[in-house]
């Protein structure tokens, strides 16, 4: 079954009529009578019966017919999925991902990313969560990576959001300090249980109020009637270096903090009723269709996430 000889069988099905068929598909009447009739004796049946001038398919011919169309779908299926293999070659991915999570994430994908797409280019913009949204809807970034609550996450509408992994936010403390002494073992916690209210007359070393971490701080201090001095930084990384030379306390993820540069210098404690988590997620819009190299990089944050 050649392409177009199928081509000529459905568009004679569909005029009902040798005529209309031939002038559709530019060619003359007796010529396509002339094809027919050698493709029925090919078969060794006929496809068409002729009723009141009109062509309609025997059985044979309505099973023709429906073979020729799931061919011809599979061909398109496959025309377009060797297209996008091809165009996956090369070519550009604007990705959006929050300076902190930047700091730790993208040492480790990146080079990865480039094993798989050698030719691709990624174009990266570190910025508060705020500004990744307002890149997301604007077309300048195809995905970002943030952290959401999980109750905003199931709320929002703006844009899709791909869980990629659960985290704990935890309080860290100086190594020095005995803070260890004021911590217990609780069950269901990761870390060593602390009471904020021990930690009260420590300087808070937050982020910034336009950022995500900054933001959860001002509500935890709130939240448990706490009233500290706090200073605002701009970085996790400043504020958890500051830390490690005793200048204060920070909140931060519990997301491979053990790989920070400052951790032999920091204690990392759990707080709070309940664990307080936050998700990170892949964000991407609504009606997004994603390339193959953007659902690589997003496996890549994942499967890193989970280790």
């Amino acid at each position: 079954m050649e392409h177009r000889e199928m081509e000529y069988v459905i568009v004679i099905a569909q005029e009902k009529n040798l005529s209309k068929a031939a002038e559709r598909l530019f060619i003359s009447q007796p010529a396509l009578s002339r094809f027919l009739v050698k493709l029925e004796s090919e078969l060794g049946t006929p496809l068409f019966e002729r009723k009141n001038r009109q062509y309609l398919p025997t059985p044979a011919g309505e099973l023709y017919l429906d073979t020729a169309r799931k061919i011809l779908r599979l061909q398109q299926q496959f025309d377009a999925d060797l297209r996008s293999l091809i165009q996956t070659n090369r070519g550009v991915i604007a990705m959006g991902i929050t300076p902190g999570r930047g700091h730790t994430v993208l040492p480790h994908v990146l080079p990865r990313f480039r094993e798989y797409f050698p030719d691709y280019e990624l174009q990266v913009y570190e910025e508060d969560v705020d500004t990744l949204e307002r890149y997301l809807l604007d077309g300048t970034i195809e995905v970002a990576f943030f952290t959401l609550l999980e109750q905003t996450r199931l709320e929002q509408k703006k844009y899709t959001c791909e869980l990629l992994s659960r985290e704990e936010l935890v309080i860290c403390t100086p190594q020095k300090g005995n803070y260890e002494l004021l911590a217990t073992m609780e069950p269901g916690r990761k870390f060593p249980w602390i009471d904020l209210k021990d930690l009260e007359n420590d300087c808070f070393l937050t982020l910034k109020k336009n950022m995500r971490l900054g933001q959860f701080a001002a509500a935890i201090l709130e939240k448990y009637q706490i009233a500290p001095r706090v200073v605002e930084l701009s970085t996790i990384d400043t504020a958890l270096a500051l830390v490690a030379r005793q200048y204060g306390v920070a909140f931060a993820s519990s997301y491979h903090i053990g790989e920070h540069e400052c951790a032999k210098d920091i204690n990392v404690f759990s707080f709070g009723e309940k664990p307080e988590l936050w998700d990170l997620v892949a964000a991407y819009k609504n009606d997004a269709h994603l390339k193959q190299p953007v659902r690589q990089l997003i496996h890549l944050v994942e499967e890193f996430s989970a280790e």
